[in-house]
């Protein structure tokens, strides 16, 4: 399909000075709507996130889309964005933090839906492309049956990222120079500007200003920035042969070396999604938005079809591994979301094999493809930024599922994560559990869960299944065996310990009697420069192990520690130091001793008597 003819934007002066002024005066409003929140305010959190949202999100839109005579499809435009980002916020509520847990997913497929639908609006608006088949109020005047072309959707896209990016470079520059300027004034007596620049609110017009004049000026110069993206495109598509080399020597690899290792780092698929995106962007490089700006080059074009084709096998080992996962421990949120994920890039994946496998002219299929992929994300990230698709809910019905079958006991269950991070249906389900379960193990653990303040207590089941034979098969007693009763075993499985979410070797020094036992724990599988931790638990008034521990260990010294604990070669002395009395109360921390010759009290007058 060939791409509409475009037109170049004129200069447009008055754009840029109300884009500058009402994106200070929006920045100004989401500085007192962020004051508001931190102040607790009546309106909740959620709210006042919402609205945020909304603004910075119709905000920036609007600065976006809007052209010479086309102000009311701008602002339906702007309102639409703005009621997807701020309604996300309303429907899922508010996430902990942002693009952390469920609901900072919601938000991401939010923004990018918002971003898919503005991008579209774009490149339907009309740009001299022959007379209009009707009018339309929202600007699209010149709008005909086949509007939307992948050029026209590509170069918008890519606009969008660069003016937005260079908007921020600018603001942060003008930010720096009124600091700079702030310190110039101070030095000739002039502190207005340093004072001024103590204000958030300030700070909030200042940035605001600098960034909506940034995307005016930059709307003004449309070629340079489509010039700048062609540019982008020729440099980087040169990686091309590079990843496609580099993927190809990894999957002749895995028949050799099996695919054990790759289920031993722990990310294998987000390293596998990564790669895939990574090829996706390099392949798109190569065929470029219209056939006179792609490759000619025989290497360049057999590298993009490589890395194309390669999506299959990369998809399909994070599909695999992420299955693994799932099937050992159950859906949670963070993993649905990875299937999610990972659905939607085994249909692309399988949209390039069949565009790329088929009759000659691949480049241009492939680019009808990206078109027709553009629709199916916007509508599915759409749907997942609403709660009709209650991820929590699912992860939540699946993980009681388990526990209900027996593929998970009831002291291995993960309680504090349903309690935590399975949002409102994890707590519920906590709830009833600890309410109505007739397994009094499983009810004692529900009521306990409840009792956590935050995410990183241990949980009341912590370390019930790892203090018994798994911890005796992977410790080491010095200098002899001794008696495990359940105090040391719940001490030694806790994080600075013998960690038992590693599993690792783990060496204990300990005689019965003494107040002190040494631990060292081995490196972590999943880390390849990490030597392990040496830790010294004291006991505490009460008689048992403390929860504070103490780290010795240095990284260019352990493995003369650890040679030296396993040799007998520990001893706890007293060591003699100075403490310095205000007033008869000791401050700061304890110092050495003095110097040999020197007097503890040299340099002061003798104590009055």
């Amino acid at each position: 399909m060939a791409s509409a003819p475009q037109t170049v934007e004129t200069e447009w002066p008055l754009r840029t000075w109300v884009l500058a002024i009402l994106a200070a005066l929006f920045a100004l409003a989401i500085q007192q709507l962020g004051a508001l929140q931190d102040n607790g305010s009546e309106w909740g959190p959620r709210m006042v996130a919402a609205a945020i949202v909304f603004l910075g999100s119709s905000g920036l839109a609007f600065g976006l889309a809007w052209q010479r005579g086309r102000l009311i499809g701008a602002i339906a435009i702007a309102l639409i964005c703005g009621l997807i980002g701020g309604g996300v916020l309303l429907w899922n509520g508010t996430p902990e933090g942002l693009f952390k847990g469920s609901d900072g997913w919601h938000l991401f497929c939010g923004l990018i839906a918002s971003g898919f639908l503005l991008t579209l609006f774009q490149a339907a608006q009309s740009w001299g492309a022959g007379p209009p088949v009707r009018w339309s109020p929202l600007g699209l005047n010149g709008w005909r049956r086949e509007a939307i072309h992948y050029a026209d959707v590509h170069d918008q896209l890519w606009t969008n990222v660069l003016t937005v990016g260079l908007s921020g470079a600018f603001a942060g520059l003008a930010f720096g120079l009124a600091h700079l300027l702030a310190e110039m004034f101070w030095l000739v007596k002039l502190g207005f500007l340093r004072e001024l620049l103590r204000k958030d609110w300030f700070n909030a017009l200042l940035l605001g200003a600098a960034f909506g004049g940034a995307i005016g000026m930059l709307r003004d110069r449309g070629a340079i920035i489509s010039l700048l993206q062609r540019v982008a495109m020729i440099v980087l598509r040169v990686l091309a042969p590079v990843l496609a080399v580099g993927v190809l020597i990894f999957l002749v690899a895995l028949p050799f070396t099996g695919l054990a290792p790759l289920w031993d780092t722990g990310g294998t698929t987000p390293i596998m999604l990564v790669g895939a995106m990574l090829a996706l962007f390099l392949a798109n490089a190569v065929v470029s938005d219209t056939p006179k700006d792609e490759s000619r080059s025989i290497v360049l074009s057999s590298s993009a079809a490589a890395l194309g084709l390669f999506l299959v096998p990369m998809v399909g080992i994070a599909a695999f591994s992420s299955g693994l996962r799932i099937q050992q421990y159950g859906l949670s949120p963070d993993r649905l979301w990875a299937l999610i994920f990972i659905v939607v890039a085994s249909i692309t994946a399988i949209a390039y094999a069949v565009a790329i496998l088929g009759t000659r002219g691949w480049f241009a299929r492939l680019r009808r493809t990206n078109l027709h992929l553009v629709y199916v994300l916007c509508g599915i990230t759409l749907l997942l930024s609403t709660p009709l698709v209650s991820i929590e809910r699912i992860a939540t019905a699946h993980q009681l599922a388990r526990l209900a079958g027996g593929q998970v006991s009831a002291e291995a269950f993960d309680y504090r994560g349903l309690w935590f991070d399975f949002g409102p249906p994890g707590r519920a389900a906590i709830e009833r559990l600890a309410a109505h379960s007739s397994d009094r193990r499983i009810k004692g653990y529900a009521a306990a869960v409840r009792k956590l303040e935050n995410r990183w207590d241990d949980p009341p089941n912590a370390g019930t299944t790892e203090t018994g034979v798994a911890l005796e098969k992977r410790l080491t007693m010095l200098p002899a065996p001794f008696p495990l009763d359940q105090a040391t075993r719940a001490r030694l499985v806790k994080y600075d310990a013998c960690n038992n979410y590693t599993g690792v070797p783990c060496v204990v020094r300990f005689v019965p009697g003494q107040d002190y036992m040494v631990v060292y724990a081995g490196p972590s599988p999943k880390c390849d420069r990490c030597k392990g931790q040496i830790s010294l638990i004291m006991r505490d008034a009460k008689g048992g192990w403390s929860d504070d521990s103490f780290y010795v260990g240095r990284d260019d010294e352990i493995d003369a520690q650890v040679a030296a604990i396993r040799e007998g070669r520990v001893e706890m002395r007293p060591v003699q130091q100075r403490q310095l009395f205000l007033g008869g109360k000791a401050v700061g921390n304890p110092m050495p001793p003095a110097p040999a010759g020197a007097s503890p009290t040299q340099g002061n007058p003798p104590p009055k008597r």
